[in-house]
């Protein structure tokens, strides 16, 4: 139990980042748009992840209070590149943003819930001081 309480501890203190295959993608003005691996059963409010996936952030829809961090299942275009495909839409939520570091690659901030599930908190983009909050 002892165990289980620090590996809790460290995961949610501790953004996890190694394991994570992160893709850079070309995004629009005011959206951020980034593919993570996610190698262990992940629970994301209702959704539970595992596998690769596109996280997508609109600011735009974040100042008018609609839903503003969108995940999608992962899917390339005819060259081999990350591609949004509203079909593949696995949730959406409005966020709440939190102040952070700068950083340069994806940071998924995780919580434990049981020895064999994690959960999604927070999602962070490349050369963002913004993280996004999973409510």
């Amino acid at each position: 139990m002892r165990r289980l309480l620090l590996m809790t501890l460290i995961l949610g203190a501790t953004v996890i980042v190694s394991g994570l295959a992160s893709f850079a993608t070309a995004a629009p003005p005011g959206k951020d748009i980034e593919v993570a691996n996610i190698p262990d059963k992940t629970k994301l409010l209702k959704a539970t992840l595992q596998g690769k996936y596109i996280f997508v952030h609109d600011d735009t829809k974040m100042a008018k209070g609609e839903p503003c961090l969108y995940v999608y299942e992962y899917s390339e275009d005819q060259a081999g590149r990350p591609e949004v495909k509203p079909d593949k839409l696995v949730v959406s939520f409005h966020c709440q943003p939190v102040q952070r570091q700068k950083v340069t690659q994806i940071v998924l901030t995780y919580g434990m819930l049981s020895a064999d599930l994690f959960e999604l908190r927070e999602i962070q983009f490349p050369g963002s001081t913004e993280g996004h909050r999973v409510p």
